[in-house]
């Protein structure tokens, strides 16, 4: 799945809705994103939306954000 990031929300919240999204589910039932990786560095990471990857497992899935702008996410169970 790809999923464009709004200019108005941020990577962290991004990534929680896009999962729960997939995973059919609300977002509070996700495990806490900070257990993973921390939101604010995330963020701060990918504020400047400029060339840059940042990848990470959350919630059993892969998420790859590409410049600041798009989240791509899989099932961590395909390699």
């Amino acid at each position: 799945m790809e999923y464009e990031i709004p200019a108005d929300e941020s990577v962290s919240t991004a990534a929680i809705d896009a999962v729960s999204s997939l995973k059919e589910c609300e977002p509070r039932e996700l495990t806490p994103l900070y257990r993973t990786i921390d939101p604010e560095l995330l963020d701060d990471l990918c504020q400047s939306r400029q060339n840059g990857t940042v990848k990470f497992v959350y919630s059993d899935f892969h998420v790859t954000v590409e410049r600041g702008e798009y989240l791509l996410l899989r099932p961590a169970d395909c390699e």
